[in-house]
């Protein structure tokens, strides 16, 4: 009985740390949203496509109205802190607009996440985001360092 519990400690201990370490190197590969990982051009299309879509509920501003989150400042980038950009990505496309969901396809949401990561103020970079990469971005609420 004692060797079946030492074992199941073991293997226990072996999974915890082995989940752990994939989990650090999962979060240590991903590149931070304040690198520069979308393009100006592919939130200027962003911009254009949220305002077609999604600012009747969350206003032009982003500011949101009444039961309708804000999609920028504190918190917005609490909800969404060290979540992947493909999670922001997917939320867009499957459940926006409200009246229509999944009427951005995948590059579409894309650039609607470029536009909302340009508004909590993440630079944009010389080469737009495409869905297949987004696992890869890390939403930091701050500037790593800054």
């Amino acid at each position: 009985m004692k060797m079946r519990w030492l074992a199941f400690a073991a293997v226990t201990a072996a999974a915890t740390a082995g989940t752990s370490t994939f989990l650090y190197a999962q979060a240590a590969a991903q590149a931070s949203s304040w690198s520069g990982v979308y393009s100006k051009e592919q939130a200027e299309h962003g911009k254009a496509l949220f305002e077609e879509n999604c600012a009747k509920c969350h206003q032009t501003t982003l500011d949101g109205m009444d039961e309708i989150p804000a999609l920028k400042g504190a918190h917005f980038m609490a909800n969404w802190d060290k979540e992947s950009v493909n999670g922001l990505m997917e939320r867009i496309h499957n459940t926006m607009p409200l009246d229509n969901p999944g009427a951005l396809d995948s590059p579409k949401a894309t650039d609607v996440a470029a536009y909302l990561l340009q508004q909590n103020g993440m630079p944009a970079g010389d080469k737009p985001m495409t869905p297949g990469m987004l696992f890869s971005i890390r939403i930091d609420p701050v500037k790593p360092g800054g």
